[in-house]
């Protein structure tokens, strides 16, 4: 049964913070790149993880794991660099430098937040459901103050009826506080360290 615990503001702002990037940062990466180069890219969360891991708190991987990350990070940078390469059609979309930099700044923001999330578990003795219930409505406050200045807002008497009524059955807050709470279940009970999500 969850049982609410609060904890000072001060102490889960970072964590707040990455969770915030995390949604970002990503979007904004899609907003100037391919899916393709996109979902390629994502596949550095877990080399990203595991050196985040080692620095942050010296945990090491086997060296036949880090021997297969190699492929994943050589294969990334082939994707990077074709996928941004210009097109002769200018209907085909390529990723711009833009979409790369935001990529990867949202790969390192995905990859602490993966990181902090374990790691506040143990700091605050909190399972999953009560960091969330504490972090959650501080990530989505700082969301409010940066959607207007990176999103463009429809016209609203020119949004189908129908679209409205996806919207309304699919709220994205709910989706996301969902989502959230599934990552910080796996983390907890499942993976015990935030590599082996990564890798999920």
């Amino acid at each position: 049964m969850f049982v609410p615990r609060r904890v000072a503001i001060k102490e889960i702002i970072p964590l707040a913070i990455a969770m915030a990037l995390n949604v970002i940062l990503p979007n904004l990466s899609l907003a100037f790149s391919t899916v393709t180069f996109y979902q390629v890219a994502r596949i550095l969360l877990t080399p990203t993880v595991a050196m985040m891991n080692f620095v942050l708190y010296k945990s090491t991987l086997p060296r036949n794991a880090i021997y297969a990350l190699v492929p994943a990070c050589i294969g990334v940078g082939m994707v990077s660099y074709y996928d941004s390469l210009p097109s002769q059609d200018a209907s085909i979309k390529t990723t711009s430098t833009l979409g790369v930099i935001f990529a990867f700044c949202g790969i390192f923001a995905s990859s602490l937040y993966t990181v902090w999330i374990s790691s506040y578990h143990k700091k605050l003795q909190m399972n999953s459901m009560q960091l969330l219930f504490n972090q959650a409505p501080l990530a989505a406050f700082m969301l409010l103050y940066v959607i207007p200045f990176v999103d463009t807002f429809p016209v609203w008497a020119e949004v189908p009826i129908n679209r409205w009524v996806m919207i309304m059955m699919v709220s994205p807050g709910i989706s996301v506080v969902i989502s959230e709470a599934g990552l910080q279940k796996v983390i907890t009970r499942i993976c015990r360290a935030p590599l082996t999500l990564s890798a999920i």
